[in-house]
């Protein structure tokens, strides 16, 4: 996880198009399982030739695509970031599944997803930029745009209480009421596993289970 150094953090969209290109070989450097993990995002995915609808929120330059196209190969993705470079590298990488992709260059905290939209949503390595309350607005928003029997996929980080206590004190000295909660800037507050459950509680979401972990390193599903 990296870890802010500035007294001001920076902002969210100029940080990740500044690291675009480098961001595939940090994410290979930072995650020990690194295939295995961005290919566990697509286990919950059935094999299946239907042209089946998933929401990536945060996709980045698209890691875990390749795997969800390996289980979905007609999949029709709606891919959502703020990061204009990151969005060109997932556009230069699956040029020839343009047909398959819809890119949308925005905060997917004011994008609106629709109510019964999607199959599945996935978010791989970006939940962690939110404090809790507005994880709980997402969520909402998420479970809204599941079609009945939809599930929501999430690769995050997850620390211990200490850690989460930590990072959150500093956060707030960072940010105050900076509308960080917006996803503006560049900080991370991961959560508990703990506290990861109630706020799919809260949302509304009555089926939680791990399916991924290694060290601070999660990927669960709920429904």
């Amino acid at each position: 996880m990296s870890k802010e150094t500035k007294d001001k953090p920076e902002e969210m969209a100029s940080f990740f198009d500044l690291r675009a290109a480098g961001y595939e070989d940090h994410m290979q450097e930072t995650i020990n399982s690194f295939t295995q993990y961005y290919a566990t995002v697509a286990v919950p995915i059935p094999h299946t030739t239907e042209p089946i609808s998933v929401l990536d929120l945060g996709c980045g330059t698209g890691l875990e695509l390749r795997w969800i196209f390996a289980q979905a190969p007609n999949a029709k993705l709606t891919c959502v970031d703020v990061s204009e470079n990151m969005l060109k590298v997932l556009q230069r990488t699956y040029r020839e599944r343009c047909d398959q992709i819809r890119l949308i260059q925005d905060s997917y905290v004011r994008w609106p997803f629709g109510q019964d939209q999607y199959d599945y949503v996935v978010s791989v390595m970006t939940m962690h930029h939110f404090v809790s309350e507005d994880k709980v607005a997402l969520y909402k928003k998420i479970r809204q745009a599941l079609k009945p029997g939809g599930q929501y996929i999430e690769g995050d980080y997850v620390v211990s209480p200490e850690k989460e206590r930590e990072l959150l004190e500093t956060y707030w000295q960072l940010c105050g009421d900076d509308q960080a909660d917006e996803g503006l800037y560049h900080v991370d507050v991961p959560c508990s596993l703990e506290v990861q459950k109630q706020l799919f509680e809260t949302a509304g979401f009555q089926h939680f289970y791990v399916l991924f972990e290694e060290g601070e390193h999660f990927i669960y599903v709920v429904k």
